[in-house]
């Protein structure tokens, strides 16, 4: 059964509209007495990720509510309430929200990461230091396609990696488009967990904060900030910003083809974010 049919199936006769996706193929179902999402899975082992990581974190503010998995040998899916039509890069001027995704971030930090991966030891300081070198080495090879000039390459491998903290439960991609805002009880909730691992809170925090600024302006980001009730100084944030930039623009080009002049704005802010 493709992912189409498991919609249609699970909507008993209501609307389906398919929405982007992350992990997999996504749908809002508007079945007869609710309106549900629905992610049918990429891989069974995404399925089982995300699954993971909700029933450790369940009890943490902003976490969506599963209504039901479901594994068979042909697909994986999961169907969860609908948490809301609009998110943070649809609400640049209502900083209300952003304070509450601060502030779910910041519990998602405190929370034990043991339930939520198998990993050892998670992404600590030497595995930034390896995949920070790692990300710009294999960028050489795409510069002229992402606008990077050899330059700016040589000094962001000459740079510090990022420094981060003991590795906690982390999103590891808190987008403005990740944090889901209910349009009519404003409550707000962090979705697309399936890459949700051990990690430093600065990777979240730092991510967070950076792409809301650019997709909402500085008022959003200020107010994620005050709800997560922490600052970052900028000597340690600017080494996350060239970092996650440094990761865009790798996944961008080995994902897509020919020139990638949209990049330009990352560069940009890695440019920025680079000592002299």
């Amino acid at each position: 059964m493709d992912a189409m049919e498991i919609a249609n199936q699970l909507a008993r006769g209501g609307r389906v509209h398919e929405l982007s996706g992350y992990s997999g193929r996504t749908f809002r179902l508007f079945a007869p007495h609710a309106t549900t999402i629905l992610t049918v899975y990429r891989t069974s082992s995404l399925q089982r990720r995300e699954q993971r990581a909700l029933e450790a974190l369940a009890d943490v503010e902003g976490i969506p509510k599963v209504i039901e998995w479901s594994v068979e040998a042909d697909a994986a899916w999961g169907l969860f309430q609908d948490a809301g039509a609009w998110n943070l890069a649809t609400l640049p001027t209502s900083l209300g929200p952003a304070r509450q995704a601060g502030r779910i971030l910041r519990h998602v930090h405190e929370a034990s990461p043991d339930d939520l991966t198998n990993l050892a030891g998670g992404m600590d300081a030497a595995w930034l230091r390896s995949e920070y070198q790692s990300v710009f080495t294999r960028l050489a090879r795409y510069r002229r396609r992402v606008g990077l000039s050899q330059s700016l390459l040589e000094r962001a491998l000459a740079a510090e990696p990022p420094v981060g903290g003991v590795p906690t439960s982390c999103h590891t991609n808190p987008r403005p488009d990740r944090f889901r805002v209910d349009d009519e009880t404003g409550r707000v909730t962090l979705t697309d967990w399936a890459w949700a691992t051990a990690a430093p809170a600065e990777w979240d925090f730092s991510l967070a904060v950076w792409t809301l600024r650019l997709s909402a302006g500085d008022a959003a980001a200020e107010a994620m900030i005050e709800g997560y009730g922490r600052t970052m100084p900028k000597d340690v944030l600017q080494p996350w910003i060239v970092f996650h930039g440094g990761r865009e623009l790798m996944q961008a080009a080995e994902t897509a083809d020919g020139r990638l002049d949209r990049l330009m704005p990352v560069v940009n802010e890695i440019e920025a974010a680079l000592p002299y």
